[in-house]
C-alpha cells in the first residue's frame, strides 16, 4: 500500500486524530519552554492534564465507539469550514477585543498549533464527544447544562493561578452549553469537527484580536 492509502484505511482514519493530539502534547512538554517561556510552568501541568482528557477520545476510536467512529478528513474538513466561518464570525462580534486569559501566547505559529491540536481537540473530544454523549442519555438539555457546568469548573482551575478568574468561569459556561447544542445538532454528520472548528476559532480572535 502507497502512504495515502495507508492513510485512508479504516482503522488509521479512527485514531488519526488522538495521536496527532498526543504527539503534540509530547512535542510541547518538550520544546515550549522555547516557544512560551512566561508561566509555562502552570500550562505545562495543563498541558498533562489534557493528555488525560484525550484517554477516553483514543480509547473509544479504537473501540469504533460512536462519534469516535467517524473517519478524521471527515472531521477535518468540517472543522477547517467551521473555524473559517467561525473566525469571520467571531472577528466580527468582538472586533477590537483582546481577552487576557493568562494564556502563554508565543510566536503565531505554536500558539495556534497548540490551541488547535491540544487544547481545543482535547476539551471538544472530552466534553462534548465523551461527556455529552454520557450526559444526554438523560435528555439533551440536561447532559448540555450538566457539561457546561463542569467545563466552567474546569476553566476556572485551568485559568486562576492569578487568582479565581470567575470571568472564565461565567464565560466558559454560556460557550460551553452553546457548543454542547451545536454538537447535538451536528455530531451525526461531523462528529466533534463543527464545535472543535467554532472553539478554535473563538479561542484565536480572544487570544489575538
Amino acid at each position: 500500500l502507497t502512504l495515502c492509502e495507508q492513510l485512508s484505511t479504516p482503522s488509521v482514519q479512527r485514531v488519526g486524530l488522538p495521536i496527532i493530539g498526543y504527539i503534540s502534547i509530547v512535542f510541547f512538554l518538550f520544546q515550549v519552554p522555547i516557544f512560551f517561556p512566561e508561566q509555562w510552568e502552570h500550562w505545562e501541568f495543563i498541558t498533562l492534564i489534557y493528555a488525560l482528557l484525550l484517554i477516553p477520545g483514543l480509547i473509544f476510536s479504537i473501540l469504533k465507539v460512536y462519534p469516535f467512529n467517524i473517519p478524521a478528513w471527515k472531521s477535518l474538513v468540517w472543522f477547517a469550514g467551521a473555524a473559517g466561518g467561525g473566525f469571520l464570525l467571531f472577528k466580527l462580534l468582538f472586533s477590537g477585543f483582546k481577552y487576557d486569559s493568562g494564556f502563554p501566547i508565543g510566536g503565531a505559529l505554536p500558539t495556534v498549533i497548540y490551541q488547535i491540536f491540544i487544547i481545543t481537540y482535547a476539551e471538544e473530544s472530552f466534553f462534548r464527544g465523551f461527556m455529552l454523549e454520557l450526559g444526554q442519555r438523560r435528555g439533551a438539555g440536561m447532559g448540555v447544562l450538566f457539561t457546561a457546568a463542569v467545563f466552567s469548573v474546569f476553566h476556572l482551575a485551568a485559568y486562576s493561578f492569578a487568582g479565581l478568574n470567575f470571568t472564565a468561569f461565567g464565560v466558559a459556561f454560556i460557550m460551553g452549553g452553546v457548543f454542547g447544542f451545536i454538537y447535538l445538532a451536528t455530531r451525526d454528520i461531523a462528529g466533534i469537527g463543527v464545535v472543535w472548528g467554532l472553539h478554535v476559532a473563538y479561542n484565536l480572535v480572544l487570544l489575538f484580536g
